[in-house]
């Protein structure tokens, strides 16, 4: 006679334990944020919503820095910084871990990189285009640039 083994009923492991999220507050980033959302319904993986501000003041010296370009720039990171919390409202909603992150930095594509390897990301979902000026590429610079460079997986979403 043969005794079988009693099946538990135990959730299957999570493949991707974070998920890095760059967010720019573009329709695409909030798709991204979605797609998470619902790779995220039967495991619990931890969501990381990245902004990385990219800014013109860390090459310049402040003396030669416009004051209204710094009031502009900040009410932008204010906008980014609202905009992070209710995304995080509406992960903890569906009871998905969420945490966000804001850069100030030169280079988007190397933060991105950079916050892959920090915070142990397993997926980067992000979209084809972001908010920069030129729309007329189908596949922007910072996603390829990381989607050539990540050392994991990279959704684009369109």
């Amino acid at each position: 006679m043969q005794i079988r083994p009693k099946f538990q009923k135990k959730s299957p492991a999570p493949i991707f334990r974070n998920i890095l999220i760059p967010f720019d507050n573009s329709n695409l980033s909030s798709r991204s944020f979605w797609h998470a959302l619902n790779l995220n319904m039967n495991h619990k993986t931890e969501i990381l919503i990245l902004s990385v501000f990219q800014s013109d003041l860390l090459s310049r010296s402040f003396l030669d820095y416009n004051t209204h370009q710094t009031i502009l720039e900040q009410k932008k990171l204010n906008q980014i910084k609202l905009r992070h919390n209710e995304l995080k409202k509406i992960a903890a909603k569906y009871e998905i871990p969420c945490r966000s992150f804001l850069a100030i930095s030169s280079s988007i594509a190397e933060s991105v990189i950079s916050y892959i390897y920090s915070t142990k990301a397993d997926l980067v979902i992000m979209g084809t285009r972001g908010n920069g000026t030129d729309r007329k590429l189908m596949l922007g610079s910072v996603s390829l640039e990381v989607s050539q460079n990540s050392p994991v997986p990279v959704l684009l979403v369109k």
